[in-house]
């Protein structure tokens, strides 16, 4: 019988791309210099000329090759706001995907835009405890007959596997996302998530009775999960991750920090991740013995930088820039000698395709100026000794303003912090800079009734959700703001008595909320789903219906009307005692 050469596998990987097609702005320290440099890194041209070195490298060894993504591809740029998942679809087949996990952000407007996605890539997506057995036949826009998508196998009770062969080995690959998938997205009610542990336990057994024991887990979990699956699994090879954006790998000498060396193991498991917005390509040649064991790995994490980013890219010394092309070019020959940077061209088909049918339209957003910000309005979660966010009210006057706006005579605005991503710097304030950055997140806005009870204990929820009071919370997002609504909250009462003082205002007049009274409130569509601590506003009696308009065309129509952008009084700004 002939001996098979032990396996030897070369993997890159990406994840929570979030729409992040051109390459994103970055600054970097240079190596034992005081002196520092802005550039870009990433971008999708980048990967996909980087990636096209590292499968012809592996032909030329006569190595097996994959290239796979982590989930979270949807949602976080202007290109998505714009285009939604028509460009997702589009580049990612040109990327050339072998495989992808489903993330929570593609689940975020419900399973019709992934139904849709799945029609238009050309690589199976790995959602392997996502059960879709039970989904209903007449639903407009099906998961169950899409031939890419390898969800749940409920009646074997694992996940579909997608087997790849490599020089006589056979290597499996699946997929799974967060278990509690409802709490933080929203899958429709009849395509639950399962045990994510559960799944990949019965799928590895079931590799293993087959003889299969190459085994790569494409992961949605977040790190830390990912280490306790590789604790509490026996047989898995490799998982490569997303979800937790961890930067894996030693960039401290260009300033980034170091959290963890690239390629974790974990008792005999290797975890990988490559941070997120296709900032960074991870890359790793491996080698499996005869258990599916990786007995050897190389690799790393990698920025992307531009053969000619010595033309765009700009030196500092901290104080002034330094126009001075030899220094310039000392600097980049600097980070050349790095072996976790690579070099490479912009230019490809995908930057031609960008160009051409889809930056015009981003073009003219960040020509259109909305209005003007005179000075920083500071965005934090969850409040600090200095305050809370000054743009999150903000954003909740424009929900009402909309909502009232089109006849619906809405009393209050609620809204989670979360759903504010950056704070907002002086100057003009254009609708890109809304649409891309500050709410990037396409999601409607809703109106809905509800009691001053359900309200009182939604914005208690909210808040013992984000700060960990009494329960293990989802993070800090949930963090309630407010517009026409103020409340104290004391950690230190009993659960379902932490808010007090609950008002809402009529004209220049503040009124009591009554836990029996009946008001007229708008959200986000995430918000009145139940999420994140927010459990008191998901009530069928509600009647919740959209106003129209999302989060960011929202901001972008209140801003318009007014020249000058100022933070929300402190005596309207929610919280008066926390």
């Amino acid at each position: 019988m002939p001996t098979i050469n032990p396996l030897i596998l070369s993997v890159t990987h990406i994840n929570d791309t979030h729409s992040h097609f051109e390459p994103s702005p970055i600054t970097l320290s240079l190596p034992d210099s005081h002196m520092q440099i802005k550039t870009t890194t990433g971008g999708f041209a980048r990967i996909k000329n980087v990636v096209e070195h590292f499968r012809q490298q592996a032909k030329e060894k006569q190595q097996g090759f994959l290239f796979l993504h982590a989930g979270d591809c949807f949602q976080g740029s202007l290109y998505y706001s714009l285009f939604k998942g028509d460009i997702n679809a589009r580049l990612l087949n040109m990327l050339g995907l072998d495989a992808m996990t489903l993330g929570n952000h593609e689940l975020d407007l419900g399973n019709g835009p992934v139904s849709d996605f799945l029609s238009d890539i050309h690589f199976p997506l790995l959602a392997g405890n996502w059960d879709v057995s039970h989904e209903l036949p007449n639903k407009t826009k099906r998961l169950s007959d899409k031939p890419q998508l390898r969800p749940y196998l409920a009646k074997q009770k694992r996940a579909d596997v997608v087997i790849k062969e490599f020089n006589g080995h056979q290597v499996a690959i699946f997929g799974v996302s967060i278990d509690k998938m409802s709490a933080i997205a929203n899958p429709d009610p009849d395509t639950p998530f399962v045990s994510s542990l559960e799944v990949v336990k019965n799928t590895v057994k079931r590799l293993h009775d087959q003889g299969i024991k190459n085994i790569i887990l494409l992961s949605h979990l977040g790190y830390a999960a990912d280490l306790d699956m590789a604790e509490q699994v026996d047989g898995l090879s490799v998982i490569i991750g997303g979800h937790s954006h961890t930067l894996q790998g030693d960039f401290s000498a260009l300033g980034l920090g170091f959290e963890e060396p690239y390629g974790r193991c974990e008792s005999g498991t290797l975890v990988l991740q490559a941070c997120c917005h296709a900032m960074f390509l991870g890359a790793v040649e491996l080698e499996f013995n005869s258990h599916g064991e990786v007995t050897h790995h190389s690799g790393n994490n990698f920025l992307l930088l531009d053969e000619d980013c010595c033309q765009n890219a700009s030196l500092t010394d901290g104080n002034s820039d330094i126009d001075d092309v030899d220094a310039k070019r000392e600097a980049i020959c600097a980070l050349k000698q790095q072996d976790n940077v690579l070099f490479t061209k912009t230019e490809n088909d995908i930057h031609d395709v960008i160009g051409r049918d889809y930056k015009p339209a981003v073009h003219r957003l960040e020509s259109d100026i909305v209005t003007f910000v005179p000075h920083l309005l500071r965005h934090i979660r969850v409040p600090d000794q200095k305050g809370g966010s000054e743009i999150a009210p903000l954003v909740c006057e424009a929900m009402l303003f909309s909502a009232r706006c089109r006849g619906i005579p809405a009393d209050f605005a609620i809204h989670n912090a979360g759903g504010v991503r950056v704070s907002v710097s002086s100057g003009s304030l254009t609708a890109a800079e809304i649409a891309g950055r500050l709410l990037p997140f396409e999601i409607d806005i809703v109106e809905y009734r509800v009691s001053g009870k359900q309200v009182r204990l939604a914005l208690e929820g909210a808040i013992d959700n984000a700060i960990n009071n009494g329960i293990n919370g989802t993070g800090d997002g949930s963090f309630p703001y407010t517009a026409y609504l103020r409340f104290d909250y004391d950690k230190d009462l009993p659960i379902g008595r932490r808010i007090s003082s609950l008002q809402y205002r009529v004209e220049n007049e503040w009124r009591s909320v009554e836990d029996n009274g009946l008001y007229r409130s708008v959200s986000s569509a995430y918000t009145t789903k139940g999420k994140e601590g927010y459990d008191a506003l998901e009530h069928p009696g509600n009647n919740v219906r959209s106003v129209g308009v999302t989060l960011s065309e929202s901001f972008i129509e209140y801003a318009r009307t007014i020249e000058s952008l100022e933070p929300v009084k402190p005596d309207m700004a929610g919280f008066q005692r926390f």
